[in-house]
């Protein structure tokens, strides 16, 4: 049976199993070749048949089954037979959900951290993007208008005929302008040249030579530009911030701002020389409200660097926080480190948003939630939770990390399992049951425990729950509900 192979960009990669198998973008037209001819193979969900040539051709934006899923896609063959995975992956045609994503991911992120009402170190609560913008729009305007400056050499260019100073008579100048005059004169055949005379009387040439120069990227502007950018990135993690991100972001691109390299944090030489200007004085008023550490550009998470490709995996930090925020409603505010565990302070003053594997929070009353714990056939990992492996071998597995597990222990411990699926709408029922066959048998000193193992998903309309198992949507943006879940 010849190998089935996927075109990627302009190589053709054969199908494989994950992990290593080949990824194609989802704005792409997926392209298969070496099937049987008239082969009815499934992509999936997806039925269709092999044409003439051995090749499958169509388009994800055309495939209702396929469209909007991220995430792996098995071919199986009309003999049953599996001829590999090739795995979808985000890309343009998804950057409207990242955006929406990562804006509702880091704006409860920070509002856990930065709960001015809770146990977190790190408390605080700040004025709205809107209100912060009113406040400078007007001095950042002027500013543009007419910047601090100050006077310093230079490097531009002269002519000789414009040299007013010593310092821009350079050899540069000297010899353009000799050798524009050598043009003038007769040529070497001794012939007069009837234009020479009209020639000296041009302009000579310019040439590099150093200059008295304004100088706009001074620490007075760097800061103007360091407290927009500050409130672009504090105005992403609000829900009706877009707007100022954008205009703030707007504003750097306008000089003197886009020619300011990093601020370097001299705020007060900065205002020193600036006492009696009123407009950086009032940018300064704000730049020290975003200086406060609930208002610091947050770091990370790593996986937003990498724009739409990280979508997935935010997801799954996106429901992590979704429960942390169901529990804390139900159980009141966390105890020990509360939501600490999901920022480090860096050296700077920042704050590094990130969720290790394996991080856990902690409520009242035996609650735990973890993200990502490793569960054992051993019972010596997470919270003694001990993994039966599955009756049937092909099933079995001794070590699982779903990718939420919340716990309540007492006299009748229970527990939920929340598993991420970024998939389309057609893909749900069937990683439901999937998880539900992993996560289902996990049990706390010799008794099983688990209630629900629920596939979450972006998807309205999609909200079952059957015995032990089901789905339940949570959509970036949108309000979640889990209160019934919970144990």
């Amino acid at each position: 049976m010849s190998t089935v192979e996927v075109r990627v960009g302009r190589t053709w990669l054969p199908l494989r199993r994950a992990p290593g198998c080949p990824q194609v973008p989802e704005s792409s037209k997926l392209r298969l070749r070496g099937l049987n001819i008239n082969e009815l193979v499934s992509l999936g969900h997806y039925a269709t048949n092999v044409d003439a040539n051995g090749n499958v051709e169509l388009g994800f934006s055309n495939c209702k089954e396929l469209f909007g899923h991220l995430g792996l896609v098995e071919v199986t063959r009309e003999s049953g037979a599996s001829a590999g995975e090739f795995e979808i992956v985000p890309d343009k045609t998804s950057e409207d959900a990242f955006q929406a994503l990562r804006v509702a991911l880091e704006s409860v992120w920070s509002g856990l951290i930065f709960d001015p009402d809770g146990v977190s170190r790190l408390r605080g609560q700040l004025p709205s993007p809107h209100k912060l913008w009113r406040a400078i729009e007007k001095p950042v305007r002027d500013i543009a208008a007419e910047p601090r400056s100050i006077l310093t050499r230079g490097e531009g260019v002269r002519r000789l005929e414009a040299v007013r100073k010593p310092s821009e008579l350079t050899s540069g100048v000297i010899r353009v302008s000799a050798a524009m005059a050598s043009r003038a004169g007769p040529n070497p055949d001794g012939v007069s040249d009837r234009n020479a005379a009209a020639r000296a009387d041009w302009p000579t040439r310019p040439a590099r030579t150093s200059l008295v120069v304004r100088e706009v990227a001074i620490p007075e502007n760097a800061l103007v530009a360091e407290t927009l950018r500050r409130l672009a990135a504090y105005a992403r993690r609000q829900p009706d911030g877009l707007t100022v991100a954008t205009l703030a972001n707007r504003a750097l691109r306008e000089q003197p701002f886009v020619s300011c390299g990093p601020f370097r944090g001299a705020t007060e030489s900065a205002l020193a020389r600036t006492l009696h200007d009123q407009r950086y004085r009032q940018i300064a008023k704000v730049l020290r409200l975003l200086n406060r550490p609930e208002a610091h550009a947050t770091e990370g998470p790593g996986e937003a660097r990498l724009g739409v490709k990280g979508m997935i995996r935010l997801y799954e930090y996106w429901v992590f926080l979704q429960v942390l925020v169901a529990c804390r409603k139900k159980y009141g505010p966390p105890i020990e480190a509360g939501f600490d565990v999901l920022g480090t302070r860096t050296a700077s003053g920042t704050t590094r948003l990130e969720i290790p594997q394996g991080a856990t929070v902690r409520f009242a009353g035996g609650v735990h939630v973890g993200f990502e714990p490793t569960i054992s056939s051993s019972g010596r990992d997470w919270c003694g939770l001990e993994n039966v492996p599955h009756p049937d071998n092909k099933l079995a597995q001794q070590m699982i990390t779903p990718d939420v597990v919340m716990l309540r222990l007492g006299p009748l411990p229970s527990a939920v399992v929340f598993d991420a699926k970024y998939v389309g709408r057609h893909w749900v029922e069937t990683e439901a049951a999937r998880i539900h066959t992993r996560y289902s048998r996990i049990r706390l000193q010799g008794r099983p425990v688990v209630r629900h193992v629920l596939a979450v998903h972006p998807h309205e309309g999609i909200d079952y729950l059957w015995a032990g198992y089901g789905s339940v949507p949570m959509i970036p943006g949108e309000p979640v509900d889990l209160s019934n879940l919970l144990p």
